[in-house]
C-alpha cells in the first residue's frame, strides 16, 4: 500500500462553557427546577449573597457559592439533589389540584428535613473546614511554593485552611495558632480567576535582610495579608516582635537593611507634653509620618526631615489644621458627686 495523502490535524479538549442566565434557565427547565416566576428571583438572591458574580454575562462561581454549595450537599444530601426540587414541584402541583393533601405532604418533608438539621448543628466547625479542605484541597493550596503545606515562619506547624471568627473571611493559615500567626493566603469571597493577582498571589519565603547592629536579631523582610512588612527577630512563642511596614516603599525588593533599620526606629518619644507631661510621639503612618498626643494626631509635611522634628516643631503640627481627634474618648469616671435635696 501506498501513501496517497497525509493530513495532519491537532485537536484541543475544551471544558464546557460557563453558564449565562439563559443557559442557567434553560438547564433549570430540563431538569424540572423552578417556575417562569421564580427564576429572575433565584438569580438575584445568588448575586445578593456573592455566590456568584456575572462578567461579560457570564456566570462565575465566587468561593463562599463553593462553600455554600459543599456544605448543603455534604449534610443535606436529599434537599440539593436535582430530583427532590423537581418532585417537590410536582407533589406542589398535586396539591394545588386537590390530589394531594398539604398536611400530610408538609408532615412527611419536614420529619425528615428537621432530622438533617439535627445532625448539621451538631457539627463543629473544625469538622466544616476539614470537608471543606478536603473537597477544594486542589485550588486552596494550588498557588503554595512546591505544593509544601509546612509553614515558612515557624517550620513547625502545618497550613490548613480556617474560617474566620471575624467577619466573612477565610484564609490558609497554620495549625499552631496562636503561637504562630503566619498567613499563607486570605479569601474574601472573590472570584478565584488566575488572571486576578490579589487572589492568586504566591506565599513568599521571608528574606533575611541583615542583622541587628545592636541585638544582634535577625531582620526580616516578610509577607502578611496585609501587604509586605520588617520584622525585628524571629518568632516565639509568647514574644511579639517588633514589626513595621514597608506600604510606603513601592519596590519591595530594593529595600535594604538600612531601609529597616529606619522603618523599625518608630515609634519616638519626642518628650513630654508641656500640659498634662504625657508623652508625644513620633510614629509612622500609613501615608507618611505623624505626630500623636493621646487622642489627637496631625501628619507631618512630606518633605520634613525625620531627624529635624523637635518636640516644639511636633506642638505646632498638633496646634495646626490638619490636627484630628482619633479613637473613641475616655469616660469621665472621676464625676462630681450629685448633691441629693
Amino acid at each position: 500500500m501506498s501513501l496517497i495523502e497525509l493530513e495532519p490535524k491537532q485537536h484541543y479538549t475544551q471544558a464546557p462553557s460557563r453558564y449565562s442566565e439563559g443557559s442557567l434557565v434553560k438547564k433549570m427547565e430540563e431538569l424540572g427546577i423552578g417556575r417562569p416566576s421564580t427564576y429572575a428571583t433565584t438569580i438575584k438572591v445568588l448575586k445578593d449573597r456573592n455566590y456568584m458574580t456575572v462578567k461579560s454575562r457570564v456566570l462565575y462561581p465566587e468561593f463562599r457559592g463553593r462553600m455554600v454549595s459543599a456544605f448543603l450537599f455534604h449534610h443535606f444530601s436529599e434537599v440539593t439533589d436535582y430530583s427532590f426540587t423537581a418532585d417537590m414541584e410536582t407533589e406542589l402541583d398535586n396539591v394545588s389540584g386537590g390530589l394531594t393533601e398539604w398536611k400530610g405532604l408538609l408532615r412527611d418533608y419536614w420529619t425528615r428535613f428537621s432530622k438533617y438539621c439535627e445532625r448539621a448543628s451538631s457539627v463543629h466547625i473544625h469538622q466544616v473546614e476539614k470537608m471543606l479542605e478536603k473537597t477544594f484541597g486542589d485550588f486552596l493550596f494550588a498557588s503554595l511554593p512546591d505544593q509544601s503545606r509546612l509553614c515558612p515562619s515557624c517550620r513547625e506547624g502545618t497550613l490548613i485552611f480556617k474560617v474566620s471568627r471575624f467577619g466573612a473571611g477565610y484564609f490558609i493559615g497554620c495549625d499552631q495558632h496562636p503561637q504562630c500567626k503566619y498567613i499563607a493566603k486570605t479569601l474574601y469571597g472573590d472570584d478565584e480567576d488566575d488572571s486576578s493577582p490579589e487572589n492568586s498571589r504566591a506565599v513568599e519565603e521571608p528574606k533575611v535582610l541583615g542583622v541587628h547592629p545592636t541585638s544582634n536579631e535577625k531582620i526580616l523582610l516578610k509577607d502578611g495579608p496585609y501587604g509586605h512588612y520588617v520584622q525585628l527577630g524571629e518568632d516565639k512563642k509568647g514574644h511579639l516582635p517588633k514589626r513595621a511596614s514597608v506600604s510606603q516603599i513601592s519596590d519591595v525588593t530594593s529595600i535594604t537593611l538600612e531601609d529597616a533599620l529606619q522603618l523599625l526606629r518608630y515609634p519616638i518619644t519626642l518628650g513630654k507634653h508641656p500640659d498634662d507631661g504625657l508623652p508625644v510621639v513620633l510614629k509612622l503612618a500609613r501615608h507618611g509620618l505623624s505626630v500623636k498626643h493621646r487622642r489627637t494626631q496631625a501628619p507631618v509635611p512630606k518633605n520634613t526631615n525625620p531627624n529635624d522634628i523637635t518636640l516644639e516643631k511636633a506642638m505646632k503640627f498638633l496646634m495646626g489644621k490638619d490636627a484630628k481627634q482619633t479613637g473613641r474618648p475616655k469616660k469621665n469616671r472621676d464625676k462630681e458627686a450629685v448633691e441629693v435635696l
